[in-house]
């Protein structure tokens, strides 16, 4: 009996049945390491790139402008924070939108709290809803009977049973690192804060060619440590935090861990661990090894180990003596135990089409698309590319942080989550490296669960469509999916119950405005 994976790969076959005999570069020993080209002929400088993108990011924010006029409207962000960005080291500031759940204010209130009578009504509200019971809180009043001590418990009990306790998940917008807002998914944004009761965090990191790599991931990382830091103030449960992105927001899905994961142990690739011990061996050998001038006649000879302020005396008949062994960067980033910052669990990563493998070129990525009529422009890719990687000689396109892909298996074992439900599309020419990437991650030794999808007959970011009449059909059945898993792996809220619609089950609440036919 055939997977679902099986089935879509054999049918992509038959699209293209010279598709086995293409090269593929994660196998390959000369993948490339660096662009030491331009896509173009001619170089663009960067204020080009600047006023080119400028100009791309202004007719995209028209384009999801009418994408988001489709009934039914998406939410707006609740409110908006702005963190300070410390990771790259480069001065700025970070935007944080947040879509909360309904009831994530009152709770927010009481959990400070403040008078209970403020609340009454609405604690009364959401607890007929919850019930199935129609809201009828302005005919209904909190008898006067009640004591101070009853109300207090009340109000206790209430905090404990909800503040604290919501699973948050922080998104990444896509757009090549180089257009696109943090509030394009907004439609996702709303089915997951409704399906999931969860709070919903979109990051509007600073974007290429003014902030070019590896600004984008740091900036997330930045994210991620300020939502854990700031998780009680915010209701957020620091065991339930999941990371989504869409296009070059999905790479940030997978990357942006990696980097946390270097940012908390020092990690290094297994690589440059391997010659950082060699190098450490050689050093040590050579300073232990007698001055290449010393005199052959003479019986003795003084040596000065770095770092030490006094002689020590060396005796042909006598052992060398020990080095007295250094603090090392190099092995501290071996053992990568150096901590820095909290330690943070990603309990699950949500990539929607995501680029994985810098190392392919474009025309390698475009060899293997199925229809050439939903490929990417070169006028976007090119822009992106040389925006996003500069300067092109000293990116190196098979960084974990690029490519994560291509990343060591050491890395990727220890810093990406077990959960990874994964989308791609069948007109896409990040495809390959996609499934690719998750053969990688299903087999020994990562052997991750890897809950995987690719919708059929769609091109690369089709839930974006710029259609002001009605959203794109398939979207939602495919984000009630994903919200799904999401369910299975952060847990559903008390009392929520999955019921049947158009587009599938649901778990949100069925005057939600996600909620349609």
């Amino acid at each position: 009996m055939s997977t679902p994976d099986a089935e879509q790969q054999q049918r992509r076959m038959s699209f293209l049945p010279n598709l086995q005999h293409l090269p593929n570069p994660m196998a390959r020993k000369d993948r490339r390491k660096s662009m030491h080209f331009n896509p173009t002929n001619q170089p663009r400088s960067r204020w080009m790139l600047h006023l080119q993108a400028t100009m791309w990011r202004i007719l995209m924010g028209i384009g999801m402008l009418l994408h988001k006029i489709a009934p039914p409207r998406p939410p707006k962000p609740n409110f908006t924070e702005n963190i300070p960005a410390t990771v790259s080291g480069k001065p700025g500031m970070i935007p944080l939108n947040f879509y909360v759940p309904r009831d994530w204010e009152t709770q927010k209130r009481l959990w400070e709290r403040q008078p209970q009578s403020k609340f009454r009504d609405e604690i009364l509200e959401e607890d007929e809803e919850e019930d199935g019971a129609p809201s009828k809180s302005k005919n209904r009043r909190v008898s006067t009977a009640l004591s101070d001590f009853g109300q207090n418990f009340r109000r206790k009990s209430f905090t404990a049973r909800r503040w604290g306790g919501y699973p948050v998940v922080i998104n990444f917008h896509g757009g090549g690192f180089t257009i696109g807002t943090a509030t394009d998914d907004a439609r996702w944004c709303g089915t997951v804060v409704d399906e999931c009761n969860a709070v919903v965090i979109t990051v509007d990191y600073r974007r290429a060619p003014e902030n070019p790599f590896p600004i984008a991931v740091e900036d997330g990382v930045d994210a991620v440590l300020w939502v854990h830091d700031h998780a009680d103030s915010l209701g957020i449960d620091r065991e339930k935090i999941a990371l989504s992105g869409f296009s070059s927001g999905g790479n940030m899905a997978f990357t942006v861990p990696l980097r946390l994961y270097q940012q908390q142990t020092d990690f290094e690739d297994d690589g440059q661990a391997e010659q950082a011990i060699v190098d450490e061996v050689a050093e040590n050998a050579r300073q232990a090894a007698p001055p290449e001038n010393m005199d052959s006649a003479s019986s003795s000879s003084t040596a000065v180990p770095p770092n030490s302020d006094h002689i020590v005396e060396i005796t042909p008949d006598m052992p060398p003596p020990k080095i007295p062994e250094q603090q090392s960067k190099t092995r501290t980033a071996v053992t990568a135990t150096a901590k820095r910052t909290p330690e943070v669990r990603i309990r699950c990563i949500v990539p929607w089409y995501p680029s994985v493998d810098y190392t392919r070129t474009r025309e390698e990525r475009r060899a293997g698309q199925m229809r050439k009529d939903h490929e990417l422009p070169a006028i976007f890719t090119d822009l992106f590319d040389e925006s996003y990687l500069h300067p092109p000689k000293s990116v190196n396109l098979d960084s974990p942080y690029l490519s994560p892909g291509v990343a060591p298996t050491s890395l990727l074992q220890h810093a990406l989550p077990q959960e990874i439900i994964m989308t791609t599309c069948e007109s896409d020419m990040l495809l390959d490296e996609g499934e690719a990437f998750r053969d990688r991650l299903r087999a020994p030794p990562l052997s991750k669960n890897v809950v995987y999808t690719m919708v059929e007959g769609v091109a690369h970011g089709w839930d974006k469509a710029p259609n002001p009449l009605k959203p794109t059909p398939g979207v939602r059945e495919h984000y009630l999916r994903v919200c799904k898993e999401l369910r299975r792996v952060l847990g559903a809220a008390p009392g929520q119950k999955e019921h049947a619609t158009n587009a599938g089950p649901s778990a949100a609440p069925r005057e939600s405005v996600q909620v349609v036919n």
